[in-house]
């Protein structure tokens, strides 16, 4: 099966730029349209009655941004970008890459006690999505 479509979910994190090489790399050796996915929490930029913060509303041009910052400017300008609002940010990632030929997640590694203990963001997508995924370690030397 040919990859036309590749997508790529985000989190918008300062760590991601290993995941944005990979997508890219691909997308360009495929000649593949890359698109890149973003889940918002639906309290994201809100503040609740518990005085919690969910953090602020990523945008298509935050997704953009930290295209440009990755050092890909020219992909930055073209990048098809689609942001979500959901509390199930697995089940919103699996529906918005119905179309996707390959996914590109990215992972970080955990210790081995909180690995043993609970599935991370990534499985729980992989499990989902009916593409391939392929997962990028965003920190390869170290584990939380």
């Amino acid at each position: 099966m040919p990859y036309s479509t590749i997508a790529v979910a985000l989190a918008c994190k300062p760590d991601e730029k290993p995941v944005i090489d990979e997508a890219v790399r691909l997308s360009r050796a495929l000649g593949a349209r890359l698109v890149a996915i973003h889940v918002n929490d639906p309290l994201e930029g809100k503040i609740s009655m518990m005085m919690d913060y969910a953090g602020p509303k990523e945008t298509v041009e935050d997704i953009r941004q930290q295209f440009r910052e990755a050092g890909y400017p020219d992909v930055a300008e073209t990048l098809d970008v689609h942001i979500l609002t959901g509390k199930d940010f697995a089940e919103a990632i699996a529906e918005a890459t119905k179309d996707a030929d390959l996914l590109v997640l990215g992972h970080r590694k955990m210790g081995r006690l909180r690995a043993m203990i609970s599935d991370s963001t990534d499985e729980d997508i992989a499990n989902l999505v009916e593409c391939p995924v392929l997962i990028v370690t965003k920190n390869p030397t170290e584990a939380d």
